[in-house]
């Protein structure tokens, strides 16, 4: 049970919510909670065997993470926007999972914006160990005291797969966001694991670098060819926006963290390589800190 506590304690700290935009914020924290759940169920080789037992496992896991800037796709929201989230998740050996995350803003009114709900079923395939699958829906609450707020997004469906070995793994996941209307994001990651120490059997401190690829819809802005006079405003008109799924966003992540007992700490840069579309103005490259705290209780 000790080695079940101390495995899941590590790769679930890194949730973070990015954007200022309703709709936009609920994206990022989509694929953000779903990758976390990749982390924590799926990517780790020793937890699986453990889960592989016929004894069924439950635990219950809450987690806290600071991040002194946010970013939606490398974008930033606001100017030196810090956010502060929390997560509570119980999860179970036999594949499922259930909880609920949120997050607090520094320069949103409320501070407090929604909460998601998420429940979902993943497994390792027991003759192909190194491929692992997953799905999961996602359920928002929205906390705006405006009656004409009306949310683009009410929840999501989200699926993903993971190939990896001892040391090396790559993660692929999708969703997709529903309520007015319909949107879609996807995000590709390579990760690996670099012991600098080890305490005992199970305590250590190790480097996690990971490279992610983020694809979504963004509504672009593009040149006309030629410029003309909106006669309903007498402005002139130089440009069109179009929606394009494509690329928004390459981010370098280099954790490190800290496995001692029940608690879990992790210190993270993460350089973000925005990808411009259209021919608006260029995204500058950003980068921010994260640390996260977590514990596990065994049930």
């Amino acid at each position: 049970m000790r080695k079940a506590v101390i495995l899941l304690l590590l790769a679930f700290l890194s949730f973070q919510s990015y954007a200022q935009r309703l709709d936009i914020m609920d994206k990022e924290r989509v694929e953000r909670v779903d990758s976390l759940l990749s982390d924590i169920l799926f990517e780790d080789d020793d937890l699986m065997d453990l889960f592989d037992v016929k004894q069924n496992f439950h635990f219950l896991y809450l987690s806290s993470s600071w991040s002194n800037r946010t970013y939606y796709a490398g974008r930033e929201n606001g100017d030196y926007q810090s956010n502060l989230s929390g997560q509570l998740y119980y999860m179970s050996s036999s594949g499922f999972f259930a909880g609920l995350s949120g997050s607090w803003y520094s320069q949103l009114d409320p501070n407090y914006r929604s909460t998601i709900l998420t429940v979902g079923f993943g497994k390792g395939l027991k003759k192909h160990p190194f491929l692992r699958y997953r799905f999961s829906a996602d359920y928002f609450l929205f906390h705006v005291n405006d009656p004409e707020f009306d949310p683009i997004y009410n929840s999501s469906f989200n699926a993903g797969i993971t190939i990896k070995n001892q040391s090396l793994g790559t993660r692929f996941d999708g969703s997709l966001l529903v309520g007015q209307e319909v949107g879609q994001q996807f995000s590709w990651n390579t990760y690996g694991y670099v012991y600098l120490t080890k305490f005992g059997k199970y305590n250590y401190l190790r480097l996690e670098p990971e490279v992610s690829l983020f694809f979504g819809s963004e509504a672009a802005e593009f040149l006309l060819n030629e410029a003309y006079f909106d006669p309903s405003t007498n402005e002139e008109v130089g440009t069109f926006y179009r929606d394009v799924f494509t690329l928004l966003n390459t981010q370098l992540r280099l954790p490190i963290s800290l496995n001692w007992g029940n608690f879990d700490m992790q210190l993270s840069y993460i350089y973000n390589i925005p990808r411009t579309v259209g021919d608006s103005e260029s995204y500058p490259n950003t980068s921010y800190i994260r640390f996260s705290l977590g514990y596990i209780f065994s049930l």
